[in-house]
C-alpha cells in the first residue's frame, strides 16, 4: 500500500509538472501568434492567451510567477478592447484577493477603477474602486493621480483639457 501511495504521489507530481510546461509552451505559442501582419493585436489569440495565463496562474498558484502573470493577463484584457470587460475586473479581483502584498496589487486596483470609468462608463463602481485605492494605500505614490481621478470622474478627456488649457490661461 505504502508503495501504491508513493507511485501515485509521483505520478500526480510528474503530471502536474506536465501540465504546467504544457501551458507554458501554449502560452509562448499564443504569444507568438498575438499581432496579425499588420501588427494589430489578434483578439481570437488573446482570449486564449488570457485563459493560458489564468490557468497557469491557478495551476501554479503559490509560485512568485503567478501574480505576473496574471497581471500580464490583466494588461491584455484591457488592450483587447473587446467590450467585455467583466474579464478584466475578474482578474484585477484576483491579482488583489489572492495576491495582496503584490507589488502591482496597487495597480491592479488601479486598473479596476480605470476599467469601470473610462471603458465600461460605470461611474459608480469606478468611484467605489477609486474610494478603496485611498482607504488601502493611502501612502502609494499613485494616491495624488487617484484622488484626481475620482475628482474628475466621467469627465471627457476633452473637457479635462479644456479645462486645464483655461486654467493655465487664468494664471
Amino acid at each position: 500500500m505504502k508503495r501504491f501511495l508513493t507511485l501515485l504521489s509521483i505520478l500526480f507530481v510528474a503530471l502536474f509538472v506536465s501540465c504546467s510546461d504544457n501551458t507554458k509552451e501554449e502560452i509562448a505559442r499564443l504569444e507568438s501568434q498575438m499581432l496579425d501582419s499588420n501588427g494589430m493585436l489578434r483578439t481570437d489569440v488573446g482570449m486564449e492567451l488570457i485563459d493560458a495565463y489564468m490557468l497557469y496562474a491557478n495551476k501554479n498558484a503559490k509560485s512568485e510567477e503567478a501574480p505576473h502573470i496574471l497581471f500580464k493577463a490583466l494588461d491584455l484584457s484591457m488592450n483587447l478592447r473587446t467590450n467585455d470587460y467583466s474579464k478584466s475586473i475578474e482578474i484585477a479581483d484576483l491579482i488583489i484577493t489572492k495576491y495582496p502584498d503584490f507589488e502591482m496589487a496597487p495597480m491592479a486596483l488601479y486598473l479596476k477603477a480605470f476599467v469601470y470609468e473610462d471603458l465600461m462608463h460605470d461611474y459608480s463602481n469606478a468611484e467605489k474602486t477609486y474610494r478603496e485605492f485611498i482607504e488601502k494605500y493611502p501612502n502609494n505614490p499613485m494616491l495624488e493621480e487617484v484622488k484626481a481621478s475620482l475628482k474628475n470622474i466621467g469627465i471627457p478627456p476633452q473637457d479635462l483639457v479644456r479645462m486645464f488649457e483655461n486654467a493655465e490661461e487664468n494664471r
